[in-house]
């Protein structure tokens, strides 16, 4: 059996289905950290909101290079993808434009329209939220066909 390599836009085409992943940044020592987050997967990337003090957010803006793993235990499909992650600046206001990311990033992840912008856009400013985007590069793995 040959095994052929997943092209990059099959792989985030499956993984806009996907829920949720894991995201794993390099410490400072160099031991990979891990973190689960729900993404959503927009314009060729992988996207998620976070808080500003957690350790995936001090780790890609030290060392931007990320792998993001897909799983799905439903199907037994999995996917790693290779890649450079970025942390949005933390929004000042409600017009910032990095509340727009999240806006986008929340209707990836939903796949619904909040039931108030205004509302969201508030909290988004309230809490620092930050979004990491993560621009894959590579990915390995399988998709497999749904079993029946």
């Amino acid at each position: 059996m040959e095994i052929k390599p997943i092209e990059l836009d099959i792989a985030l085409d499956y993984a806009s289905n996907v829920q949720g992943g894991t995201i794993i940044t390099i410490r400072r020592d160099g031991r990979p950290q891990s973190s689960d987050v729900h993404h959503g997967v927009h314009g060729g990337t992988i996207s998620f909101s976070v808080l500003p003090g957690r350790a995936k957010v001090f780790n890609v803006e030290r060392d931007p290079r990320v792998v993001y793993h897909v799983s799905n235990t439903e199907d037994g499909s999995y996917l790693s993808f290779d890649g450079i992650a970025a942390v949005s600046p933390i929004p000042m206001s409600t017009d910032d434009p990095t509340v727009d990311i999240l806006i986008d990033s929340f209707r990836a992840v939903a796949k619904k329209e909040h039931p108030d912008w205004d509302e969201f856009r508030e909290a988004m400013v309230r809490q620092k939220r930050r979004a990491i985007t993560v621009t894959p590069t590579s990915v390995v793995g399988l998709i497999r066909p749904v079993w029946r």
